[in-house]
């Protein structure tokens, strides 16, 4: 089970044990697995949080 962390456009963002992931809304089913794991998404962008710095990878959705 995923931990959820952002959601936009039918695209859920999370992490698990066995990495990130990115589930559609609707079907559960995997769209994709990313290296990052972003607390924020819009249009263009997600933006994951790594203590010290950011990094940003196109949104999925």
């Amino acid at each position: 089970m995923p931990v959820v962390t952002a959601v936009w456009h039918g695209a859920v963002y999370g992490r698990t044990t066995n990495g990130n992931v990115i589930l559609d809304a609707r079907t559960g089913a995997d769209r994709a697995t990313p290296k990052l794991a972003p607390f924020l998404v819009n249009a263009y962008v997600g933006i994951e949080d790594r203590g010290h710095s950011m990094s940003l990878m196109r949104s999925t959705g």
